[in-house]
């Protein structure tokens, strides 16, 4: 008797034990605080140095504490300096100079406009370093990397990342600039034009939901949603991307995500058929277009375009599903 007892008590503290560290488990995960993070050198035209990334961290953790953390996690070399405080100098990152047109062409428009010389000839890798990017690389004195958190402000502007405290969701950007933020769209709001520095060299919309939404998927390609994340890290790249261009790909992205459609069900109905074979062999050929959300769903391989492949694969598809 003394033996089924002690069996029996042992078992209900087993069950106990296991209902406790599952409790704290849940308690923990559902307490653990995150922020994402991206390393961004569009400004040169080579894309990501680093994808944006959902890090936790700790309460009273400043951004600071979260770039380093990233970076040394991805095992990204990187130079700080910390007498003001932390500050990005370099990061180790294989890049060409494709300096966006778009941005040369706002320099010599605004130099024109205030009878200014001072940048476009400027707008080269003084170092000649292709396997880092650090500051004054292209534009001595004016570039290098700055950061914001969210959609910024000038208060928020006016702080170094050591002194920007972590609220959970935050979503940290490291942006190479090659001029003082006027090219990712961050002078006019830290005050550099009253100091005689260029301003804005075109709006600039807030593509904090569209980086936390990239950090947050984990599609794989080929699929409709691989693409539709595809399109989000090209609309996060093109800087002067407007506000409407911004929606549109978190909209369809969302859509997307919502559906979680075949490759090639460009009929939103389940499955892949001849009709909608058909539609996509037609916009292959530039004989009609789909919707943004179809076209995501037409490009089978994911290879970011719609062809005459796609169609084919849709249409052994469908005769394989009949």
């Amino acid at each position: 008797m003394k033996t089924i007892k002690k069996i029996f008590t042992a078992a209900i503290a087993s069950v106990l034990l296991a209902a406790t560290l599952t409790v704290n488990a849940a308690a923990a995960q559902e307490s653990e605080k995150t922020v994402t993070v991206s390393v961004e050198a569009f400004s040169i035209g080579c894309g990501y140095v680093l994808e944006p990334t959902k890090i936790s961290f700790n309460e009273g953790e400043t951004a600071a504490d979260a770039v380093k953390k990233v970076l040394e996690q991805n095992n990204i070399t990187f130079d700080a300096s910390y007498q003001y405080g932390f500050y990005i100098n370099g990061i180790s990152f294989r890049h060409t100079a494709d300096i966006p047109s778009y941005i040369t062409d706002a320099v010599v428009g605004h130099d024109d406009e205030y009878d200014e010389d001072i940048l476009f000839g400027d707008y080269i890798d003084e170092d000649s370093t292709p396997d880092d990017l650090a500051a004054n690389d292209y534009v001595y004195g004016l570039s290098g990397w700055l950061f914001t958190v969210n959609q910024p402000t000038s208060e928020a502007m006016s702080k170094g990342m050591s002194q920007t405290t972590l609220n959970d969701g935050d979503v940290i950007r490291l942006q190479f600039s090659l001029d003082c933020g006027a090219d990712i769209g961050t002078a006019n709001i830290s005050g550099m034009p009253q100091w005689g520095y260029h301003a804005d060299f075109y709006p600039t919309a807030d593509k904090t939901e569209l980086t936390r939404a990239i950090a947050e998927s984990d599609a794989v390609s080929p699929s409709p949603l691989y693409n539709a994340v595809s399109q989000m890290k090209k609309t996060a790249s093109y800087l002067p991307a407007a506000r409407t261009e911004v929606d549109s790909a978190l909209d369809d992205y969302n859509t997307v995500k919502a559906l979680n459609p075949l490759s090639g069900d460009v009929d939103k109905n389940g499955k892949i058929t001849i009709l909608g074979a058909i539609l996509i062999q037609k916009s292959a050929l530039s004989v009609s277009g789909l919707d943004s959300v179809q076209s995501l769903i037409a490009d089978c391989n994911s290879d970011g375009e719609i062809s005459l492949v796609d169609a084919v694969f849709a249409q052994k598809k469908a005769v394989a599903q009949a």
